[in-house]
């Protein structure tokens, strides 16, 4: 589903993939305890960290939709390094200390603005961001639901 600059997006398709890729990674969370939302993976991240990782870039993703682009859109300063590495630890540390509930809110209301957000676009506008689009979305569940199963297998041994 990716597209050239001249591509021409679907974006029914689009909306199923993003629907699709949502309620699979809320299904391998959503039955999960605060216990098992907490409990840091080998890596060191926890569930949580993966939800607010993803709750944390879905609103950059709206903030850059609406013009806010860079770190500003991630709640960072404006100064901030770019580097992704840097960004995904600025975020982690940041948001290390919220609540499971609280992250779970957050997710929930990110990406239901980015879903708001999305229905509002014209397909020049889609068609632009859309690599952003899916890498914010779908492409993102989909990686971190990867390394969500992994953690909570580890734990499970």
């Amino acid at each position: 589903m990716t597209a050239d600059s001249d591509a021409n997006v679907d974006r029914t398709a689009l909306d199923e993939r993003i629907r699709r890729s949502w309620e699979e990674l809320q299904a391998a969370v959503g039955s999960l305890d605060d216990g098992q939302l907490t409990a840091p993976g080998p890596d060191g991240w926890s569930v949580k960290d993966h939800l607010a990782h993803l709750a944390a870039w879905e609103g950059y993703l709206a903030s850059a939709m609406d013009g806010r682009d860079g770190p500003e859109g991630l709640g960072l300063p404006a100064d901030h390094d770019r580097n992704e590495e840097a960004i995904n630890a600025a975020l982690h540390a940041r948001d290390a200390g919220r609540s499971a509930d609280e992250v779970r809110r957050s997710m929930t209301d990110a990406h239901a603005a980015v879903v708001t957000r999305l229905r509002t676009l014209d397909q020049a506008e889609l068609e632009r961001s859309i690599r952003s689009i899916e890498g914010n979305t779908w492409q993102h569940y989909d990686e971190h639901r990867g390394w969500i199963a992994e953690l909570l297998a580890s734990q499970s041994v």
